[in-house]
């Protein structure tokens, strides 16, 4: 059973990971190509994924 436990808390970590690089690619893309889309992606895309990144990093530290 704590084999199954650390698949979980790898995946969570993983996602967590992805979902905060997605977060640097859109911050990227906002000062490579500064235009009113970018902007409004930044805005709308950043604040999802950060919840949900750090959401799964604080329950990954908490199930160990």
């Amino acid at each position: 059973m704590q084999a199954m436990n650390n698949v979980k808390q790898g995946l969570l970590v993983a996602i967590s990971v992805a979902s905060l690089i997605i977060v640097a690619y859109c911050a990227y893309f906002l000062f490579r190509y500064p235009s009113l889309i970018s902007l409004i992606t930044f805005f709308v895309v950043v604040p999802v994924f950060l919840i949900v990144g750090l959401g799964f990093f604080r329950i990954a530290r908490n199930r160990h």
